[in-house]
């Protein structure tokens, strides 16, 4: 596990934990890391959730199918993010989403039962407390999400995502986290209008991008697309 601490410290579950602090509070829980293969099924969607996920190696997504059997990507989260905190504490909450690895992955496993049962111990109420901390923060990409579907047009919606990941990762060249088909899920577009928008913006001077990899050329007139 002390490969993993580096990884865990920045997981907002252990936000401001030492290595000796994290030795003391995974004992107490007697966690350990569980490992995915590409392409495996980590949670199901209808399933009770129970316990959240912390991402340790690899990534994963989260994916809605519709009862037509289509595929839609809602989010993918990478090492250090943490999944299903909101779900594990509410009474028979089912999960929305199935959660895949998309590479071979570990997670580690946190139950909000054996937190409580281990109240007395201060650490795991540390974690209980950062663990709360996360709700308006899910609630902000939540509502990011709502903002992109409700755009007035395909621009607007490729305007606000590269601008929120610019805000995000704080630099104008950066990588995105999805494929272009896994982009054209979360924006709810279809993947080759979303290809021709961003070859249009590109010719305009606005962005440039090879694959995963964007730059922001013009960030004011990216800006006013959304006027």
């Amino acid at each position: 596990m002390k490969q993993y601490y580096g990884i865990l410290k920045k997981c907002v579950a252990f936000n401001g934990f030492t290595d000796e602090e994290l030795d003391s509070v995974l004992t107490s829980l007697g966690i350990r890391p569980v490992a995915f293969a590409k392409g495996a099924t980590i949670l199901n969607q209808g399933e009770k959730v129970t316990h959240s996920g912390i991402i340790l190696k690899g990534s994963i997504s989260a994916e809605s199918v519709s009862y037509g059997g289509n595929r839609r990507i809602i989010s993918v989260l990478c090492a250090s993010e943490l999944f299903g905190d909101i779900l594990m504490s509410a009474e028979n909450h089912q999960s929305p989403v199935n959660v895949v690895a998309r590479e071979d992955s570990e997670v580690l496993f946190l139950s909000v039962q054996e937190l409580y049962k281990n109240s007395t111990n201060p650490l795991c109420v540390r974690v209980l407390l950062n663990l709360l901390g996360t709700v308006s923060e899910k609630f902000w990409k939540l509502n990011r999400k709502i903002a992109y579907l409700s755009s007035n047009s395909l621009r607007q919606r490729v305007a606000m995502f590269l601008l929120d990941t610019h805000k995000q990762k704080e630099t104008l060249t950066f990588d995105i986290d999805y494929s272009r088909e896994e982009m054209a899920s979360l924006l709810s577009v279809n993947r080759s209008a979303l290809s021709r928008e961003l070859s249009r913006m590109a010719k305009e001077g606005l962005i440039s991008y090879y694959r995963s990899s964007f730059k922001i050329l013009d960030p004011e007139r990216l800006k006013s697309s959304l006027l």
